[in-house]
This record gives C-alpha cells, sequence and structure tokens, in this order.
C-alpha cells in the first residue's frame, strides 16, 4: 500500500500544479531521555503569483501551547500601525448563551453585520474604516460562508517566518484548527483575500473609533 502523503508534500504538489512558488520548512526540535517526545516546527508559504501581494501560508509548532500553535490561511500587506491587533469571527449559538453575562465586544454601528459577527480582538490604534466599509463587510461574512472556522485579523500571528510580511502588517484569513490542503479551497481562499485587498487597498489611517 503506497504511504499516504504528509501535508508539507501535499502542499508542494499543489504548488507543482499550479505553478507557484514554495517556500517550506520542517525540523525536529533536540529530545532525549528524560524528554522522548518529538517536537516538530513547520511551516510552507506560497505566494499567489510573482507579485507576491497574497501569500498562503500554513504554520505549526507542536511545543506550542497558545492559540496559535497551528493555523493556515491567507494573508497580505496593510498600511496600519503594527501595534493594531483586530480579530472577527462569525457569531455562534454559545455566544448568545453566555452563563456569565454579556461581553462588551467592539460594533461597527451596522446592525446587519454586527449581528453576525463577533470581534474578539480589538486593540486599534490609529487605525482604519475597513470594518465598517459595506462591501468588505459583504466580503468577511462570505469568508465565514465558505468555512464558518476562519477568522479575519489584522497583526494576530507571528509571521516571522516569511520575509516579504516579517515587521510590517498584515490582514489575514485563517483557521487556527489544522491545515488546508484541499486545492480548491485553497483556490477559493486566494480568490476572498485578492477581493479583500482589493477594497482595502484604497483605505488609509486614521479614523476608525471603537465603539461599545
Amino acid at each position: 500500500m503506497e504511504k499516504e502523503k504528509s501535508v508539507i508534500e501535499k502542499l508542494k504538489d499543489f504548488a507543482l500544479k499550479t505553478h507557484r512558488k514554495i517556500d517550506f520548512s520542517e525540523k525536529a526540535y533536540p529530545s532525549n531521555a528524560l524528554h522522548p517526545v518529538s517536537f516538530h516546527r513547520r511551516f510552507v508559504s506560497i505566494p499567489d503569483n510573482d507579485y507576491k501581494r497574497v501569500f498562503f501560508a500554513c504554520f505549526e509548532d507542536s511545543r506550542k501551547l497558545d492559540n496559535y500553535s497551528v493555523y493556515s490561511g491567507v494573508f497580505f500587506p496593510i498600511d496600519v500601525s503594527n501595534e493594531t491587533k483586530i480579530c472577527v469571527r462569525k457569531k455562534h449559538m454559545f455566544d448568545k448563551m453566555s452563563l456569565f453575562g454579556k461581553k462588551q465586544y467592539y460594533k461597527t454601528g451596522v446592525d446587519s453585520f454586527d449581528s453576525q459577527v463577533v470581534f474578539d480582538e480589538f486593540t486599534a490604534i490609529g487605525t482604519n474604516k475597513i470594518f465598517t466599509n459595506d462591501k468588505i463587510q459583504n466580503l468577511i461574512l462570505k469568508v465565514f460562508d465558505f468555512d464558518a472556522r476562519l477568522r479575519v485579523g489584522i497583526n494576530m500571528l507571528n509571521l516571522d517566518f516569511m520575509p516579504e510580511l516579517k515587521g510590517r502588517s498584515y490582514i489575514g484569513i485563517y483557521t487556527s484548527q489544522n491545515w488546508f490542503t484541499n486545492s480548491s479551497e485553497i483556490e477559493i481562499l486566494y480568490d476572498l483575500a485578492e477581493q479583500l485587498q482589493k477594497q482595502s487597498v484604497f483605505m488609509r489611517e486614521p479614523d476608525l473609533v471603537a465603539q461599545f
């Protein structure tokens, strides 16, 4: 029986078939008799095209215990403060069933959008009007219709393994549950990111004020 390909091998095949460049790494942390468990750090980065405006990227560090030890998605740079941190996700049933009272989340002021999403993080220092733009709001809802696990965020992850984004602010469409390896799903992610990039590129900071 043929051995199943690893996720990195699957993504290398995807890059080859779609004529895209790929950067990847997989390294094991040192182990010994006292700590025999093997931990790995691996990543993959695939730019959508030679212009390198949108990147599909995956990361995993099995030694880390935080919420971002694993993630996969698409990312592109944006002109906002590096201190800005924003994360929006689809609103779920448990958000309406809290036993400890309702947490005060950021609201855009657009009820049709606010009723369907939750901003888990909103630290906006001189940011822009991205999340109050109706076309971008519709795109974000389209992202969640595609996959309810996805987040749309600014500067929520460490992408320093990608030289093109190292030290830069960025927007990401990503999940922290597993890696995308299905070719058609990755292409949809590229397309969603490109649509979002085209809308956000015309916006400049500042003047998005938090409303609670």
